[in-house]
Protein backbone atom coordinates (compact mmCIF):
# COMPACT_ATOMS: atom_id res chain seq x y z
CA UNK A 1 0.00 0.00 0.00
CA UNK A 2 1.50 3.66 -1.10
CA UNK A 3 2.00 5.81 2.30
CA UNK A 4 0.15 8.57 -0.45
CA UNK A 5 -2.65 7.45 -0.59
CA UNK A 6 -5.21 9.07 1.55
CA UNK A 7 -8.92 7.32 1.54
CA UNK A 8 -11.58 9.44 1.16
CA UNK A 9 -14.18 10.78 4.06
CA UNK A 10 -17.26 12.22 3.59
CA UNK A 11 -18.34 15.58 4.40
CA UNK A 12 -20.31 16.54 7.36
CA UNK A 13 -23.04 17.92 5.66
CA UNK A 14 -23.22 14.61 3.43
CA UNK A 15 -23.02 12.95 6.75
CA UNK A 16 -26.45 14.38 7.49
CA UNK A 17 -28.10 13.64 4.28
CA UNK A 18 -31.27 11.64 4.89
CA UNK A 19 -32.46 10.27 1.32
CA UNK A 20 -35.36 7.90 0.85
CA UNK A 21 -33.91 4.14 0.51
CA UNK A 22 -34.23 2.30 -2.92
CA UNK A 23 -34.19 -0.36 -3.44
CA UNK A 24 -34.82 -4.11 -2.28
CA UNK A 25 -32.95 -6.60 0.35
CA UNK A 26 -31.61 -10.36 -1.55
CA UNK A 27 -30.73 -13.17 -0.06
CA UNK A 28 -27.58 -14.56 0.88
CA UNK A 29 -27.08 -17.84 -1.50
CA UNK A 30 -24.69 -20.46 -1.24
CA UNK A 31 -23.35 -18.97 -4.69
CA UNK A 32 -23.06 -16.09 -3.50
CA UNK A 33 -21.01 -16.67 -0.21
CA UNK A 34 -18.52 -17.96 -2.57
CA UNK A 35 -18.10 -15.48 -5.14
CA UNK A 36 -18.04 -13.19 -1.65
CA UNK A 37 -14.35 -15.29 -0.57
CA UNK A 38 -12.92 -15.07 -4.43
CA UNK A 39 -14.35 -12.35 -6.18
CA UNK A 40 -11.75 -9.27 -6.79
CA UNK A 41 -12.77 -6.07 -6.53
CA UNK A 42 -13.52 -3.66 -9.33
CA UNK A 43 -13.88 0.22 -8.78
CA UNK A 44 -16.93 1.49 -9.88
CA UNK A 45 -18.79 4.78 -10.61
CA UNK A 46 -22.05 3.96 -11.54
CA UNK A 47 -25.57 5.72 -9.81
CA UNK A 48 -26.01 5.12 -6.29
CA UNK A 49 -28.21 2.80 -4.72
CA UNK A 50 -29.08 1.82 -1.04
CA UNK A 51 -29.26 -1.72 0.44
CA UNK A 52 -28.73 -4.18 3.34
CA UNK A 53 -25.13 -5.67 2.58
CA UNK A 54 -25.21 -9.41 3.15
CA UNK A 55 -22.55 -10.73 5.12
CA UNK A 56 -20.17 -13.73 4.74
CA UNK A 57 -21.54 -16.01 7.32
CA UNK A 58 -24.93 -15.88 9.92
CA UNK A 59 -23.42 -16.36 12.82
CA UNK A 60 -25.72 -14.28 14.64
CA UNK A 61 -28.74 -13.68 12.13
CA UNK A 62 -31.88 -15.12 13.04
CA UNK A 63 -34.87 -13.23 12.10
CA UNK A 64 -36.31 -12.10 15.57
CA UNK A 65 -39.48 -9.98 15.52
CA UNK A 66 -39.24 -6.56 15.27
CA UNK A 67 -39.99 -3.79 17.74
CA UNK A 68 -43.21 -1.82 17.96
CA UNK A 69 -42.58 0.94 15.09
CA UNK A 70 -40.09 -0.97 12.93
CA UNK A 71 -40.95 -3.31 9.95
CA UNK A 72 -39.72 -6.52 9.77
CA UNK A 73 -37.64 -5.52 6.46
CA UNK A 74 -35.80 -2.65 8.46
CA UNK A 75 -35.22 -5.03 11.29
CA UNK A 76 -34.35 -8.23 9.20
CA UNK A 77 -31.67 -5.13 7.38
CA UNK A 78 -30.30 -4.27 10.70
CA UNK A 79 -29.33 -7.88 11.52
CA UNK A 80 -27.49 -8.27 8.26
CA UNK A 81 -25.93 -5.30 8.59
CA UNK A 82 -24.38 -6.61 12.20
CA UNK A 83 -23.36 -9.95 10.72
CA UNK A 84 -21.92 -8.29 8.07
CA UNK A 85 -19.65 -5.40 10.25
CA UNK A 86 -18.62 -8.58 12.45
CA UNK A 87 -17.21 -10.61 9.67
CA UNK A 88 -15.35 -7.96 7.77
CA UNK A 89 -12.04 -6.58 8.29
CA UNK A 90 -10.20 -3.64 6.84
CA UNK A 91 -7.50 -4.51 4.54
CA UNK A 92 -4.97 -1.74 4.44
CA UNK A 93 -2.67 -3.51 1.70
CA UNK A 94 -5.52 -2.99 -0.13
CA UNK A 95 -6.18 0.23 -1.40
CA UNK A 96 -7.92 0.89 -4.63
CA UNK A 97 -9.20 4.15 -6.69
CA UNK A 98 -12.83 4.82 -8.05
CA UNK A 99 -13.38 8.43 -9.43
CA UNK A 100 -9.71 9.60 -8.86
CA UNK A 101 -10.34 9.04 -4.76
CA UNK A 102 -8.73 5.88 -3.03
CA UNK A 103 -10.63 3.59 -0.31
CA UNK A 104 -9.69 0.89 1.29
CA UNK A 105 -10.72 -2.39 0.75
CA UNK A 106 -13.50 -4.67 3.42
CA UNK A 107 -12.47 -8.58 3.16
CA UNK A 108 -14.76 -11.23 4.44
CA UNK A 109 -12.76 -12.58 7.50
CA UNK A 110 -15.70 -14.26 9.81
CA UNK A 111 -15.71 -13.09 13.45
CA UNK A 112 -12.26 -10.96 12.79
CA UNK A 113 -14.76 -7.80 12.01
CA UNK A 114 -16.23 -4.71 13.93
CA UNK A 115 -13.56 -1.89 12.37
CA UNK A 116 -13.44 -0.07 15.67
CA UNK A 117 -13.01 4.08 16.14
CA UNK A 118 -10.35 5.33 14.95
CA UNK A 119 -10.26 4.26 11.33
CA UNK A 120 -14.13 5.89 10.41
CA UNK A 121 -14.88 8.61 8.85
CA UNK A 122 -14.28 7.29 5.32
CA UNK A 123 -15.66 4.95 2.72
CA UNK A 124 -14.91 1.10 2.10
CA UNK A 125 -15.19 -0.55 -0.82
CA UNK A 126 -15.79 -4.62 -0.68
CA UNK A 127 -17.41 -7.47 -2.43
CA UNK A 128 -21.19 -7.17 -2.66
CA UNK A 129 -22.40 -11.33 -3.84
CA UNK A 130 -25.90 -9.87 -4.44
CA UNK A 131 -25.09 -7.67 -7.21
CA UNK A 132 -21.68 -9.77 -8.33
CA UNK A 133 -19.70 -6.31 -7.95
CA UNK A 134 -18.14 -3.68 -6.10
CA UNK A 135 -20.05 -1.58 -3.79
CA UNK A 136 -19.01 0.75 -1.06
CA UNK A 137 -20.46 1.25 2.61
CA UNK A 138 -19.28 3.60 5.23
CA UNK A 139 -18.45 3.76 9.00
CA UNK A 140 -18.14 6.92 11.00
CA UNK A 141 -16.01 5.86 13.90
CA UNK A 142 -17.22 7.12 17.09
CA UNK A 143 -20.48 7.58 18.03
CA UNK A 144 -20.49 10.22 21.46
CA UNK A 145 -24.31 9.57 22.56
CA UNK A 146 -24.26 13.17 24.17
CA UNK A 147 -27.84 13.26 24.84
CA UNK A 148 -27.23 9.70 26.47
CA UNK A 149 -29.79 7.67 24.79
CA UNK A 150 -27.85 4.38 24.36
CA UNK A 151 -25.83 5.15 27.31
CA UNK A 152 -29.40 4.59 29.58
CA UNK A 153 -30.51 2.01 27.33
CA UNK A 154 -26.75 -0.03 28.36
CA UNK A 155 -27.17 1.24 32.07
CA UNK A 156 -30.68 -0.23 32.07
CA UNK A 157 -29.79 -3.59 30.90
CA UNK A 158 -27.44 -4.20 34.21
CA UNK A 159 -24.28 -2.80 32.02
CA UNK A 160 -21.61 -0.75 34.73
CA UNK A 161 -20.87 2.91 34.03
CA UNK A 162 -17.20 2.39 33.04
CA UNK A 163 -18.18 -0.02 29.94
CA UNK A 164 -21.14 2.18 28.83
CA UNK A 165 -20.70 6.17 29.02
CA UNK A 166 -21.32 9.08 26.77
CA UNK A 167 -18.40 11.41 25.37
CA UNK A 168 -17.21 13.94 28.52
CA UNK A 169 -14.39 15.81 29.42
CA UNK A 170 -13.19 15.58 33.26
CA UNK A 171 -11.50 18.24 35.71
CA UNK A 172 -8.77 17.94 34.02
CA UNK A 173 -9.48 18.47 30.71
CA UNK A 174 -8.90 15.16 29.06
CA UNK A 175 -11.82 14.03 27.11
CA UNK A 176 -13.22 10.54 27.32
CA UNK A 177 -15.05 9.39 24.27
CA UNK A 178 -17.32 7.28 24.25
CA UNK A 179 -17.83 3.62 24.01
CA UNK A 180 -19.65 2.81 20.67
CA UNK A 181 -18.99 3.37 17.46
CA UNK A 182 -21.55 3.79 14.28
CA UNK A 183 -21.91 2.08 11.30
CA UNK A 184 -24.18 2.37 8.23
CA UNK A 185 -26.35 -0.09 7.30
CA UNK A 186 -26.83 0.35 3.47
CA UNK A 187 -23.89 -0.06 0.70
CA UNK A 188 -24.20 1.79 -2.68
CA UNK A 189 -22.72 2.07 -6.16
CA UNK A 190 -20.50 5.07 -5.41
CA UNK A 191 -18.39 6.27 -3.03
CA UNK A 192 -19.14 9.97 -1.52
CA UNK A 193 -23.18 8.79 -2.55
CA UNK A 194 -25.95 10.57 -0.15
CA UNK A 195 -26.57 8.55 2.52
CA UNK A 196 -29.77 7.52 4.21
CA UNK A 197 -30.70 7.43 7.91
CA UNK A 198 -30.32 3.94 9.31
CA UNK A 199 -26.84 2.79 11.44
CA UNK A 200 -26.29 0.35 13.83
CA UNK A 201 -24.05 1.38 16.81
CA UNK A 202 -21.94 -0.80 19.17
CA UNK A 203 -20.62 -0.58 22.32
CA UNK A 204 -17.37 -2.17 21.45
CA UNK A 205 -16.58 -3.24 24.93
CA UNK A 206 -19.46 -4.86 25.72
CA UNK A 207 -20.68 -6.27 22.28
CA UNK A 208 -24.18 -5.17 22.08
CA UNK A 209 -25.79 -3.60 19.54
CA UNK A 210 -28.29 -0.75 18.80
CA UNK A 211 -30.05 -0.30 15.55
CA UNK A 212 -31.61 3.57 14.54
CA UNK A 213 -33.69 3.74 11.64
CA UNK A 214 -33.80 7.58 11.80
CA UNK A 215 -31.13 9.36 12.21
CA UNK A 216 -30.41 8.88 15.76
CA UNK A 217 -33.63 9.94 17.29
CA UNK A 218 -34.85 6.59 18.40
CA UNK A 219 -32.70 3.61 19.28
CA UNK A 220 -33.77 -0.18 19.54
CA UNK A 221 -31.62 -3.20 20.92
CA UNK A 222 -30.63 -5.29 18.19
CA UNK A 223 -28.03 -7.64 20.35
CA UNK A 224 -24.88 -9.16 20.96
CA UNK A 225 -22.48 -9.16 18.17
Amino acid sequence: MSSTLVPASAPDVERRTKPGLTGRRRILTVVSLLLALIGGVIADSGAAFAQAPTAPCACNSAQNPSPQGVTQGDWNDAREAADFWANHEIDFFAVNWSNARSYYVLEPNVGHGWPGQNHGRQWFGYWEPAVHHTQFIYYGGTYNDYNGVVTQMERNRGVAANRAYSTFTNRIGFTHLSSYVEYDLDYYGAARSARNARRIVRNFITGDVYATFDHYNTFHYLGHF
